[in-house]
């Protein structure tokens, strides 16, 4: 019986400590949305490669024609944004053209404008 317990009995040698490979065990998940719950508004991860589109808010994959329909909402969005504002900006650049003087708040009497500073001029508000 003695022997046959040797027989089965293995060893191990000890290891050297500089010979052991740490593995990473954190992982910091910062996606903000889980798979059924995510709008998929972006941003997103492109692999030309595989002609893929991940969200990465979820991790899922999206058809690239979506994706495409996202983007061009949000450029089309901005495009109306942007010529809203530099109508505005426009419409106040003629108002203050022709003010030069107004009433003060204070005594009453009719005073000069003073502008800290005036609009860029390497920037001229218009379609792109």
């Amino acid at each position: 019986m003695n022997e046959e317990t040797e027989d089965n009995v293995v060893s191990f040698a000890k290891a050297k400590d500089d010979a052991r490979t740490y593995e990473k065990t954190l992982v910091e998940n910062k996606r903000r949305y889980g798979a059924g719950h995510c709008p998929h508004k972006g941003p997103y991860n492109f692999d030309q490669s595989l002609a893929s589109v991940e969200c990465i808010d979820c991790g899922s994959l999206l058809n690239p024609l979506f994706v495409l329909e996202q983007l061009a909402n949000k450029e089309a969005y901005w495009n109306r944004r942007q010529k809203e504002l530099s109508g505005y900006i426009k419409e106040l650049n003629e108002e203050l053209k022709e003010r030069t003087r107004t009433k003060c708040t204070h005594c009453g009497n009719m005073t000069a404008i003073r502008f800290k500073k005036e609009m860029p001029n390497t920037w001229h508000p218009g379609p792109y």
